[in-house]
């Protein structure tokens, strides 16, 4: 698999992730701002695998409550 394929696939599966965790808490795109985060059209571009810095990283997993490691785990 080429390096891109790769990221793009890493991409997706995070994307994947923290929408199941968003889901899991039973927030809405738009509640999520109810709980601090800027922008949530942002989250939604992220969620769909848009490409990340990892301070944004960082911020969604404290967020949701749980450490990098733990989000990033196993993609």
């Amino acid at each position: 698999m080429s390096q891109i394929k790769s990221e793009q696939r890493f991409l997706k599966n995070l994307g994947i992730r923290l929408r199941a965790i968003r889901e899991d808490k039973g927030w809405t795109l738009e509640e999520t701002e109810e709980h601090g985060w800027p922008s949530w059209r942002y989250l939604q571009r992220i969620e769909t695998g848009k490409n990340v810095t990892i301070v944004t990283i960082y911020r969604v997993a404290n967020l949701y409550g749980i450490s990098v490691s733990e989000l990033l785990e196993d993609l």
